[in-house]
């Protein structure tokens, strides 16, 4: 397939565009940076000279109508979903959304019913589905829920008894160590804190690891942060996701664990995948980290605390900044998936009417928090019929 040159826009220049997006249109052959865009003028300007984009805007809405833009990247924050992409949709534009798709279940729908009456696609930038390793983790995960052979423990009393009904279940664990003294301010007074602006990352992976529906949310703590989110779906399998706002940013935030079928298999900081169960994979595999970290050299987990703990201390003796040891979690390769998509050589990789269960799902937990109870979930949170 010959490679088709994107024309693109990144609407919101703030620290994700910075840090992900901006630099990977600039790396990737197959984007034209047109503009750059951002309602602080001088913060437009600076980043069309610092990523070589062709002009810098304040207004989106000079975005929607450039007939020179087939593809933007909206990186704002939600307050802006739905009045940009719809019109975007409606010019013929495909968009990139960061994640969460909108903020209310109206928007929500509006935008899945713009994506059908125009045909042009929306992918939400639910980019942990692109990070190698947790692809890896999934498909071992897949694996052993469709009946891998289990080696035999090394202390084994099943004897000739049949499978309990919860034997056959899919259970996961996603521990996430945050700290939040790196988070910018308006978090601490956003009404849905990070139990909705980040833990969308985490459900997003429950919904596409497990092959049934959700049943039932409970949610424990604080929607800013330090709590518990616990899924139950159709076959009894349960999802945790446990999370802390109190932990240190350079550990490991990363940890998921899925066991199923006697099988468990664990994802660590996006760096190792391991395995332990199966006779004809690997017990360890190890990724690489982001692009950019190419001084570290050590691999996995043991080798990502030697490389950290040896920039640290070298800091502490020359006083100088200790360098940000980054992990790659498929920002790069879910725009790089999304742009083979609107070459028609393979699938959206975050399509909308999943982003909208995620988000109803967040909704659910978030009334479970402030309720205190466990809370149902119904189709219509997770099903989103034709028109």
């Amino acid at each position: 397939m010959n490679k088709k040159t994107h024309r693109v826009a990144v609407v919101g220049c703030g620290a994700l565009a910075q840090g992900a997006h901006l630099p990977h249109c600039q790396r990737n052959p197959r984007v034209e940076l047109v503009a750059t865009c951002d309602i602080d003028a001088v913060n437009a300007e600076a980043c069309r000279k610092k990523f070589g984009a062709q002009r810098a805007e304040s207004d989106w809405r000079r975005v929607v109508e450039a007939r020179d833009i087939d593809l933007c990247i909206l990186c704002t924050h939600t307050n802006l979903r739905g009045e940009f992409i719809i019109p975007a949709l409606e010019s013929g534009k495909a968009v990139y959304t960061e994640k969460p798709l909108a903020p209310n279940f109206r928007e929500m729908t509006d935008i899945v019913k713009a994506t059908r009456r125009t045909g042009r696609p929306v992918c939400v930038g639910h980019n942990r589905r692109s990070s190698p390793a947790v692809l890896e983790f999934k498909r071992l995960a897949d694996k052993a829920l469709h009946g891998a052979s289990s080696r035999p423990p090394t202390v084994n009393r099943m004897e000739q008894r049949k499978l309990l009904p919860e034997e056959k279940q899919l259970q996961i664990l996603m521990r996430i160590n945050d700290d939040s003294r790196s988070w910018k301010p308006w978090i601490f007074w956003d009404a849905e804190g990070i139990l909705f602006a980040e833990m969308v990352h985490f459900i997003d992976l429950a919904l596409w690891l497990n092959p049934g529906h959700p049943v039932r949310a409970f949610a424990e703590g604080s929607p800013r942060g330090n709590f518990s989110l616990l899924l139950r779906f159709n076959d009894g399998s349960i999802t945790t996701i446990q999370h802390t706002m109190v932990g240190h940013f350079d550990y490991p935030k990363e940890l998921f664990e899925a066991t199923a079928g006697f099988i468990t298999v664990g994802m660590d900081q996006h760096l190792e995948v391991r395995q332990w169960g199966m006779k004809d994979e690997p017990a360890q595999k190890f990724f690489p980290y982001a692009h950019g970290c190419d001084w570290a050299v050590k691999q996995g987990m043991a080798g990502y605390l030697q490389e950290l703990e040896a920039e640290v201390r070298q800091s502490e003796k020359t006083g100088k900044q200790a360098r940000w040891l980054n992990v790659n979690k498929g920002h790069y390769e879910q725009l790089d998936r999304f742009l083979t998509h609107l070459e028609g050589g393979g699938e959206n990789p975050c399509p909308v009417d999943g982003a909208v269960a995620v988000n109803r799902v967040a909704m659910k937990l978030l009334e479970s928090v402030r309720l205190g109870l466990p809370v149902a979930i119904t189709p219509e949170d997770w099903h989103i019929p034709e028109l």
